[in-house]
């Protein structure tokens, strides 16, 4: 009776036990426990229960969660963080290419002497990182008109846009234009002054924007006894000059006179 009653005593000393104490008598092994981390509390000082075979600390490594240590660390739970992931590849926006061609652009018009406004036109991309624009700068004087055409190329370096000026055509044109009345006129005026009286225009002819060739055509009397009158003409050239005046130059004078019936 005795020996049973001790039986029973050692018995219920056994559950109560602290699982971190060693009981004398007692071995466990990793399929006792259902995961890492309630075998991890057996793994006592001297490893008496050999449940760390390779004595890194960590009891049953090759149980399932939950775990004693942090699941991306290696020999004991370390405190190494995993890197971040790298950063998606950079894309070059429409929005952001026209800005930075914008920029581009003032910096063109602030240096052009010919030139002092600009618009910026249509945007092309031809790859994820570079998108071309286009853009117009004109300026004009009082005797001429520049229009420059630009191609603006941008780029992403360094995940930032980058603008350069790819291209430029300019092109000035003279504003002046001397209209057919105004030349009719200047050269019938001078002729009035040679004849000294009114003068018939001859012919009129665009030789360009800023000049006509004509004639200018009158009658007087004849210094030969031989004929009643003589006819008359002056070829004269008349120009516009950057002053918006017009110039007659007379460029020959002649006189033949008519043979009387």
């Amino acid at each position: 009776m005795r020996l049973f009653l001790s039986t029973l005593l050692g018995i219920a000393t056994l559950a109560f036990l602290a699982p971190g104490a060693a009981v004398a008598g007692t071995d466990y092994d990793c399929a006792d426990f259902a995961n890492q981390a309630e075998a991890q509390e057996y793994l006592l000082p001297g490893d008496p229960y050999r449940l760390d075979a390779d004595n890194d600390g960590i009891a049953c490594e090759d149980l399932p969660c939950p775990c004693s240590y942090e699941s991306g660390g290696e020999g004991g739970g370390g405190d190494d963080e995993m890197p971040p992931p790298p950063p998606p590849p950079y894309h070059l926006t429409k929005g952001t290419a026209r800005h930075a061609a914008r920029t581009v652009l003032r910096k063109f018009i602030r240096r052009s002497p010919n030139v002092n406004a600009g618009s910026l036109g249509s945007c092309s991309r031809l790859a994820e990182r570079r998108i071309d624009c286009r853009a117009v700068a004109r300026g004009h004087t009082a005797t001429t008109r520049t229009t420059c055409r630009l191609r603006i190329a941008v780029r992403a370096a360094n995940r930032q846009p980058k603008a350069r000026l790819a291209s430029t055509t300019c092109q000035t044109r003279s504003t002046l234009k001397l209209t057919a009345e105004a030349a009719a006129a200047a050269i019938r005026s001078r002729g009035n002054e040679l004849a000294e009286k009114r003068v018939a225009l001859g012919f009129l002819e665009r030789r360009s924007r800023v000049s006509f060739l004509g004639s200018a055509e009158w009658t007087r009397p004849a210094t030969n006894p031989a004929a009643k009158k003589e006819e008359c003409f002056a070829l004269m050239e008349a120009a516009l000059n950057a002053a918006r005046q017009v110039r007659v130059i007379v460029v020959e004078t002649a006189c033949e006179p008519v043979p009387t019936n």
